[in-house]
């Protein structure tokens, strides 16, 4: 007689990003099958995601969220409400970035009786032990929780981060897929092939989450799952979803011998630094084009190399040259990703990071540029030192929901300074997008207009964007 399985329901809010849900896919994975009956709902590919949850929580022991500051917090508050009205005694887990960061505002304002904070899967399994054998939640490291007869809200020790090569493989059975190509565009598949981060920026929160750690399989590790994934799924592209996946060149140009001696026939992503960029040989750029490296995503954050140094970025302006140069010599395409508005950014500042943001668009028409404006967010130097000087942050719940990562503008930009920069936004996509006959004129207006900062009357602008999709235009 077969053993009847413990059911835990593992819930990804709605939310715009189009990723697989890899942190519940770890948990999932993580637990012994022969115990557990695990069931991943992703509310991104429900039509109505309550029903499926309140129909798969009968019987079950747990209730699992994984949260992201933000519009997510708003489905999941709204689906852990439902849940604990239906199922009172059903316990109620939070992890991800928020309650990682907000865990005592968490437990108090919202129904959740458990937070995971940082790396989660063995803190979960003690969790379901724990819920299995009618014990305490004491003691759990990395765990915070309410006490089911006090109401105290009790926060247990730290953990420390472990070696992800002890984890077994992701068993992406749990998830559809197939239907994530609905929401990316693309035959891709997500794969995490390292966690952590090493480096300082203190406008980030991963210092905090992971202590500057980091952690990575072994390049036949990788090779060996990806091959095994695309027997079955025949995916067209990985999509590293990494912190830092060139950390350590030698293991990167040896994972890229793996996918050339299997003959892979798919491409991939991975983050890169750019001074990891620059310190990377030719020979293993030219593995990696040969392996399937089809574009990088580099953090540039600022052209100003005051700026850099004051947000502890510890890359030099040269290196960013010198990456970019590198990746255009071997074929690889670049996103570059740009924050303006920080406290205390002068707009000579601001004109400088513009300067290297052109000077790389002008490189080639595959390297992208993203502007982003600095919102503060808890975790890091920067957001203290604006805390201690009386900043508000959001309060509560509520308000964190509201939060926006791509809000246009920041307390530090003039006004005048931000409509530049809006125009430029627009019209660096525009001048150096691929070429063609229909575009040659507009394009010509779109770099007269950077080069003289002559942005009155941007009629095009307008047309273009009732005419057509302002992502076709890059």
């Amino acid at each position: 007689m077969s053993q009847v399985r413990t059911k835990v329901i593992l819930y990804n809010p709605k939310a715009v990003f189009y990723t697989m849900p890899l942190a519940l896919i770890a948990l999932a994975s993580y637990l012994d099958k022969g115990i557990y009956d695990v069931k991943i709902i992703d509310g991104r590919l429900e039509k109505d995601p309550l029903m499926k949850i309140l129909d798969s929580c009968e019987g079950a022991v747990c209730f699992a969220v994984s949260v992201l500051t933000g519009a997510p917090i708003k489905d999941a508050l709204e689906m852990t409400i439902e849940v604990k009205k239906r199922f009172p005694e059903l316990n109620i887990v939070w992890g991800g970035w928020h309650p990682s960061l907000f865990p005592l505002e968490t437990l108090k304002e919202t129904p959740v009786d458990v937070v995971v904070r940082g790396q989660g899967e063995i803190a979960f399994e003690q969790i379901l032990t724990a819920i299995i054998n009618g014990q305490s939640f004491q003691g759990i490291a990395g765990v915070s929780y309410k006490d089911k007869v006090t109401g105290e809200i009790v926060q247990n020790a730290e953990r420390n981060m472990v070696d992800i090569n002890s984890f077994p493989a992701f068993n992406y059975d749990f998830v559809p897929v197939n239907s994530y190509e609905k929401l990316s565009g693309r035959n891709q598949i997500d794969y995490i092939a390292s966690q952590g981060c090493r480096f300082r920026c203190n406008f980030c929160a991963d210092p905090f989450m992971y202590k500057r750690g980091w952690y990575g399989y072994a390049p036949t590790r990788i090779a060996d799952e990806l091959e095994t994934l695309w027997d079955k799924y025949h995916f067209e592209h990985v999509h590293f979803q990494d912190e830092t996946f060139f950390t350590i060149g030698a293991r990167v140009e040896a994972i890229a011998e793996e996918f050339i001696k299997r003959k892979f026939r798919f491409s991939w992503f991975g983050t890169m630094r750019a001074d990891q960029g620059s310190r990377l040989p030719d020979e293993v750029f030219a593995k990696c084009k040969a392996s399937g490296l089809e574009r990088v995503m580099i953090g540039l954050e600022s052209g100003s190399q005051r700026m850099i140094d004051w947000m502890k970025k510890d890359i030099k302006i040269p290196q960013v040259y010198e990456s970019a140069q590198k990746c255009l010599k071997h074929g690889i395409a670049i996103n570059f990703s740009v924050i303006i508005g920080f406290p205390g950014e002068t707009e000579a500042d601001m004109d400088e990071t513009i300067r290297v943001v052109t000077d790389l668009r002008k490189m080639s028409p595959e390297f992208r540029v993203s502007i982003f404006y600095f919102k503060p967010y808890p975790g890091n130097e920067i957001a203290d030192a604006l805390i201690a000087d009386g900043y508000k942050m959001p309060q509560g719940i509520k308000e964190w929901s509201d939060f926006d990562y791509v809000v246009k503008g920041s307390p530090w930009i003039p006004e005048k300074k931000f409509r530049e920069i809006e125009n430029f936004k627009f019209f660096q996509r525009l001048a150096w997008s691929k070429p063609s006959l229909l575009k040659t004129p507009i394009q010509t207006l779109a770099k007269w207009r950077i080069k003289n900062k002559s942005y009155h009357l941007p009629i095009e602008r307008k047309l273009i964007e009732l005419i057509f999709d302002r992502q076709k235009l890059s």
